[in-house]
């Protein structure tokens, strides 16, 4: 399951006995925050997708870590961490690591929201000197816990391996893709009458681009972990985001759409098919090895940062 579906924490479990095989709670930030103002969340049916704009509302760490340790998880669980509203570059990424200091026991992985398109500045975390000071921050934690970063739909290949290249041993995994912002080419066949609302979409229509990063992403980096999220709405979809390289799903809009039997049947698929066991990669990867060394962490050079989407940087917070 996604990040944003169990904002809160609370029924990770549930998700787990309807088949989920991992949960990613969150995103959770340092402050609770109420998030956008209303309406926020817009059903496009005839195009099976959603447009949301919730603004990354969620109860804070410290209550999200009350919750975690009041319910012991029986499923695997991966927490995402965003930045709070209002920060600087600077400030966010000091944010997040102080953050991941003081959740990460709970979590069997880290996952890190550097695309969300609904809060002011976020997306500036995937530009290279951004990240590579926060992977290096986070490096210098010296967790166990594998560390993912999730991109947006709106990054292309080229930019997202010059990335990887740039911070490379310092992710042990990505997550393809968070939700397309507005304006890109994915809005342009839309139907839907809530098609020009702002905010993150998500669903069919962002499949094929996560798609086609995937196969980018693992041709270039074939032993890097890849989450494939975006637009998987049937046991077919999973298989075929496997087949391109992930070598884990995540869904959501498809769960909204199809209810939640679907984890189910995916698993149900996957299995009688032998669809794993047929790949021609090995999908399941060794645990990181962490070096216990620090590395030199590197400042943001302000001359050298380009916004990598700067529609995608639009607030819908009430100042």
């Amino acid at each position: 399951m996604g990040a944003g579906f169990d904002k809160k924490a609370e029924f990770y479990n549930s998700l787990g006995a309807l088949g989920a095989g991992f949960v990613e709670i969150g995103s959770v930030t340092r402050e609770n925050q109420p998030g956008n103002l209303k309406k926020r969340i817009f059903r496009l049916t005839e195009d099976q997708a959603i447009i949301n704009r919730m603004g990354l509302n969620n109860l804070g760490i410290e209550e999200t870590r009350k919750h975690l340790a009041n319910t012991p998880k029986h499923v695997t669980i991966g927490i995402s961490v965003a930045p709070g509203h209002g920060l600087s570059s600077e400030e966010m990424v000091d944010e997040m690591v102080d953050d991941i200091k003081e959740i990460h026991s709970f979590a069997d992985y880290i996952a890190l929201n550097q695309s969300c398109p609904n809060q002011k500045g976020v997306t500036t975390l995937q530009e290279i000197p951004v990240a590579k000071r926060l992977l290096q921050k986070i490096h210098n934690l010296h967790i166990k816990e594998p560390v993912f970063c999730k991109f947006g739909n709106d990054i292309t290949a080229e930019q997202l391996i010059e990335l990887i290249n740039e911070t490379k041993g310092l992710m042990d995994g990505i997550i393809l893709t968070n939700t397309a912002s507005n304006p890109s080419k994915v809005y342009n066949n839309l139907k839907s009458t809530n098609r020009n609302e702002g905010g993150g979409l998500s669903g069919k229509p962002i499949f094929l681009k996560s798609l086609s990063l995937t196969k980018a992403i693992h041709q270039a980096f074939p032993e890097l972990p890849i989450m494939f999220s975006g637009g998987v709405f049937t046991p077919e979809d999973a298989q075929t985001a496997l087949e391109a390289g992930a070598s884990l799903v995540q869904v959501y809009t498809g769960f909204i759409y199809n209810g939640p039997t679907l984890l189910e049947k995916i698993n149900r698929h996957l299995s009688i098919n032998d669809v794993v066991r047929n790949l021609d990669y090995t999908p399941v990867a060794k645990v990181p090895s962490h070096s216990s060394q620090d590395v030199e962490v590197t400042d943001i050079n302000e001359d050298k940062k380009v916004e990598l989407d700067a529609n995608s940087g639009a607030s819908f917070h009430e100042e």
